[in-house]
């Protein structure tokens, strides 16, 4: 796993322990993800294989890289029947990514991000490493 991600992810597992949180955190994470690629209407197909490129080489985990892409896929795919507007997906996603935060307060778990401690790296880890670092958690748990 790449140094930085590796780091990342340590710091993401101290804040995930309740499985409920990090159930609620998958669920949560397929959702925003699909929305975030379906916001692009002509290449979210196109993200879906960068992204999962992306996870590819920086996590290393064929598995976990693979059901994420396939989740998503079929996710996207259904979504798209329902001919959503812009808008629509934008709140949504917005929406789905807030909602762990949920979670984090019916747990009592901390939350990791907070307005003191937001950098655009973690805001990036945040959104793009949610998904793959819950279910990593999962498996550790």
């Amino acid at each position: 796993m790449n140094q930085i991600i590796n780091k990342e992810f340590s710091e993401f597992e101290k804040y995930h322990k309740d499985i409920f949180n990090v159930y609620f955190h998958i669920v949560c994470g397929f959702i925003f993800m699909s929305f975030l690629f379906l916001l692009s209407t002509n290449y979210s197909y196109v993200l879906l294989f960068l992204y999962s490129a992306l996870l590819l080489f920086t996590i290393s985990n064929i598995m976990i890289t693979i059901s994420i892409f396939i989740g998503l896929f079929v996710i996207m795919y259904i979504i798209k029947k329902y001919n959503f507007s812009f808008f629509d997906k934008l709140i949504i996603f917005v929406v789905f990514y807030f909602l762990p935060d949920l979670s984090h307060y019916l747990t009592n778990e901390p939350s990791m991000l907070n307005i003191n401690n937001i950098t655009p790296l973690s805001l990036f880890t945040n959104i793009f490493y949610l998904l793959p670092f819950s279910i990593m958690s999962l498996f550790n748990s």
